[in-house]
Formats: structure tokens, sequence, C-alpha cells
């Protein structure tokens, strides 16, 4: 077995630096989209009724909240007012979630997968072409 090529670890390299900044726009988009979830949730719900002390419009307590609360705290404002069917909201919200994270991931992998994966395959035919001439 012989070792990678001077082509090949170049791609690793650059594989492996193209990964941070990817990573970096992938984290945040996963916590806008968390954002917006808390956001859709507050308002699907109506979850400012849950403070009776809360003088301001439901705008304010939903952008406040929003960045505030964190899921657990609002499902517990989601039980207060809805009871029984909390769990089945709180169902509800994290597949919605997960679906949507998933779809995160698996967009900003394949943005970078797919070009590392056309550049690696033009390394391997040309090294190959190479290869049958000598």
């Amino acid at each position: 077995m012989r070792g990678l090529a001077g082509w090949q670890w170049a791609w690793l390299l650059l594989a492996a630096a193209s990964l941070l900044p990817v990573a970096y726009y992938a984290y945040q988009a996963l916590q806008d989209n968390d954002r917006a979830a808390r956001v859709q949730l507050i308002e699907r719900y109506s979850l400012w009724e849950t403070d009776p002390r809360y003088a301001g419009t439901p705008q304010a307590w939903t952008r406040f909240a929003a960045r505030l609360l964190n899921e657990r705290q609002l499902m517990q404002k989601v039980r207060e007012k809805h009871g029984a069917l909390a769990d089945q909201i709180e169902q509800d919200y994290e597949f919605d979630t997960s679906l949507t994270q998933a779809r995160i991931v698996a967009g900003y992998l394949a943005a970078w997968g797919a070009p590392l994966a056309l550049l690696y395959g033009v390394g391997w035919l040309v090294a190959r072409r190479r290869a049958r001439r000598s």
C-alpha cells in the first residue's frame, strides 16, 4: 500500500480548512432556526397570556421571550396554558425542529461536500490517466 499523493494531501488540507467556515455558518443557521421556532411556538399558542403581570404588547413579549427563554421554559408555559395537550404540542414541536435542523445540516454538508467530491474526482481521473501513460 502506498501513501497518499501530493494532490490528495492538498485535497485533505482544503477539505479540513473549508470545514471550519461551513461549520460556523451552519451553527449560525441552526441558532436562527431555533429562535424562529420559539417565536412560532409563542405566537401559535399565545404564550404571552401566561404572564398576567406583563403589560406590554404581545410582539414585545414574543421578541424578548424567544431570546431569553429556552424550549423547556416555553414548554412549561404551554403546560400552564394547554394542560393535557402539552405533550402532543411538545412532540410536534420537537419533530418540526428536528426536521428543519436536519435540512439545514444536510444543505450545508451538501454545499461543502459536492465541490470537494468533484475536485477529488477530477484529481483521481488525472492521476489515473497519468498512471496509464507511464
